[in-house]
């Protein structure tokens, strides 16, 4: 059997961060603020690999992807049923009709798994902007 290198997965938001700008300037045409995660060469991205040519993840897709969750596009006309967080913290279930982040038999917001792993609050989060302000807020968190 032969040792194989793992790359550790960054753990401290401001490590999730930088792992994620380091992403997106390997990858600058993967990096689109307008899909949480567009996959048009699979329903799955694993954690493992890289985006397919023709892809786009935005700052929360790279976020979610590199931490270990696998993102799922569903089918046009499927839906998921998925574990949210609400802005008090809360849990709750809903289904989703677009993609979601799952590890294991866990299914997730892939917005919420990115929150989570930036450290952001809800009233934090900058889901909803364009890539300039996006990854300018990266660069804050991770300090650079």
């Amino acid at each position: 059997m032969t040792d194989t290198e793992v790359t550790p997965k960054p753990e401290t938001p401001a490590a999730v961060a930088s792992a994620v700008l380091n992403a997106i300037e390997a990858q600058p045409d993967v990096f689109n603020m307008d899909n949480w995660a567009y996959l048009p060469e699979a329903l799955h991205q694993a954690p493992e690999d890289a985006p397919a040519c023709g892809s786009q993840l935005c700052a929360a897709g790279w976020t979610a992807h590199l931490t270990g969750w696998t993102l799922v596009c569903l089918p046009e006309g499927e839906q998921a049923e998925v574990t949210c967080v609400d802005d008090d913290g809360a849990e709750y279930q809903t289904l989703v009709a677009n993609g979601y982040a799952e590890r294991g038999e866990e299914r997730r917001l892939i917005c919420d798994v990115a929150a989570k792993a930036l450290g952001l609050r809800p009233s934090e989060t900058f889901w909803y902007v364009d890539a300039p302000t996006a990854l300018k807020r990266l660069r804050e968190i991770a300090g650079r």
